[in-house]
């Protein structure tokens, strides 16, 4: 039933594509040759004919179709009424491409994998090819559209669609050869499951038989061993109640134990941390003594500084006085000039070589005015930024004396802390030799039980163990009764492929 309705299924598929594909090619070809008709490229006998075939291969396509949708003989039809449709169509066409209409509804039929309609197909639109050329060589004696004969657009077409039937034939015939390649293959796998499949059956025909027999031999010994551990619990049970007590005492004296060495671990981490604490303090101490010497250092330079921005401010002082005579000097130089011109200018021509060098000494002296009030500026840019390096110095001198305060008051500090590291060194090591006692001590009563309590947890063990064995062996007996029913529901699954 289910390949039933695949067939059908595929066949039905195939079917509605055909239609579809079919449909859309009658649909342009019938509005194509309305159109060419309304332009005149046509005539209406013409027109007719085209559309008439159309619209009776669809309707022809769509009764079959739809009477039964997975029918053998759609395909007949079909192909049919598309092979007179091409048929009018490429000998009555006024387009050199017509022939294009044959490739793109062909291919389909490949899908039914029907070699013999592929070969009829190929032969019957051959036919119809070269009938078109013949009627266009020797009839018309012109191209489709009217254009001048050309052998190549002739043998182009003709090659084309002929070429394209022949390879149409020969991917039918090779993918169906391949196809029943396949489905040979397909079937000898099935003929090898089918043989796989009966000899499981025989195999776990045999299973269930011996699973029966094997469950209960099963059975037989987890009652045996049931039995058994009964009676080793009893004794292990007696035995328990009397290393019970010792067993508590034991437990007791290990977690004493456990608690003083983890005091004693405590204790010796105390003592390491006060030894380094001891020497953090030493280091501090000297690094403190060594920022002690560092600050007075620090002062000495920066009273040096000082005294030094002083006699900077003190020295751009004299320079700007310096400049300012300078500058006086240049003023009396330049109206001694002016004067020496007027005169050499009344001298006349005895005077002329007094003139040129009062223009000279003129000269200089105007330079020498603007080189001073470059001295002067540069002289109070200096002074502004003395004053500025004093104030600065100043702060930092107020800075030096405060940090010199801090580090003496730090190092006070130090030392007290010092001090009371070791009165804790001290303490701690007290308390060192005191927890090494106390473990001596706890470690010879632990001794103590532990022989006091090895005979009863040897005889105790051994009842254990014994227990454990039993009840060990009755859960394996157990699990492979599991295991066994397990075994046997899986052979009934299997039995119903029987």
């Amino acid at each position: 039933m289910n390949e039933r309705k695949k067939a059908y299924n595929r066949e039905r598929s195939v079917n509605q594509f055909l239609l579809i594909i079919i449909t859309i090619m009658d649909l342009f070809l019938f509005f194509g040759y309305f159109s060419d008709y309304s332009k005149g490229n046509i005539g209406l006998g013409f027109l007719m004919a085209v559309e008439l075939t159309v619209l009776v291969s669809m309707i022809a396509d769509y009764v079959v179709f739809l009477r039964q949708r997975d029918s053998k003989i759609f395909k007949h039809v079909s192909v049919t009424g598309y092979m007179i449709v091409y048929a009018i169509a490429l000998l009555g066409a006024q387009n050199d491409l017509v022939f294009a209409i044959v490739f793109p509804l062909t291919v389909i039929y490949i899908l039914y994998f029907d070699y013999k309609l592929i070969l009829r197909i190929a032969v019957v639109y051959s036919l119809i090819t070269v009938v078109d050329l013949v009627y266009l060589a020797a009839v018309k004696q012109t191209l489709a559209s009217g254009a001048e004969l050309n052998s190549t657009s002739l043998l182009v077409q003709g090659a084309t669609v002929i070429v394209y039937l022949i390879v149409l034939c020969g991917t039918t015939k090779i993918s169906n050869h391949n196809n029943d390649d396949k489905i040979s293959d397909i079937n000898e796998e099935k003929e090898k499951s089918h043989q796989l499949l009966d000899d499981v059956l025989k195999v776990a025909q045999a299973v269930r038989d011996n699973s029966a027999k094997a469950e209960e031999y099963i059975n037989i010994l987890t009652q045996n061993v049931d039995t058994t551990a009964q009676a080793l619990g009893g004794i292990s049970e007696g035995n328990s109640h009397n290393a019970e007590s010792i067993e508590k005492q034991t437990v007791m004296t290990e977690n004493i134990h456990g608690m003083i060495a983890r005091t004693k671990e405590m204790s010796d981490q105390m003592l390491e941390l006060a030894k380094q604490s001891m020497v953090a303090v030493d280091e501090g101490q000297r690094t403190m003594d060594t920022l002690q010497e560092q600050s007075g250092k620090m002062q000495t330079a920066n009273g040096e500084v000082v005294s030094c921005v002083k006699q900077l401010i003190e020295n751009a002082r004299e320079v700007d006085e310096i400049t300012e005579q300078i500058f006086a000097i240049s003023s009396q130089t330049n109206l001694l000039a002016l004067n020496a011109s007027i005169e050499s200018a009344r001298a006349g021509e005895a005077g002329r070589g007094f003139a040129v060098v009062a223009e000279e000494i003129r000269v200089l002296a105007d330079e020498t005015r603007k080189l001073t009030e470059n001295i002067q500026k540069i002289v109070q840019q200096l002074r502004l930024n003395a004053d500025a390096a004093k104030n600065t110095v100043d702060n930092v001198m107020d800075s030096s004396r405060e940090e010199h305060v801090l580090i003496e008051s730090a190092n006070e500090q130090f030392s007290g802390i010092g001090g009371r590291m070791g009165d804790l060194n001290e303490n701690v090591g007290e308390i060192y030799g005191k927890i090494e006692e106390i473990l001596q001590s706890n470690n010879a009563i632990v001794d103590s039980i532990n022989q006091i309590s090895a005979v009863s947890q040897e005889v105790s063990a051994n009842t254990q163990q014994a227990v454990e064995l039993g009840e060990d062996t009755s859960r394996q007996a157990r699990q492979a009764q599991e295991r066994m029913d397990e075994l046997l529901q899986t052979v009934e699954m299997i039995e119903k492929y029987m």
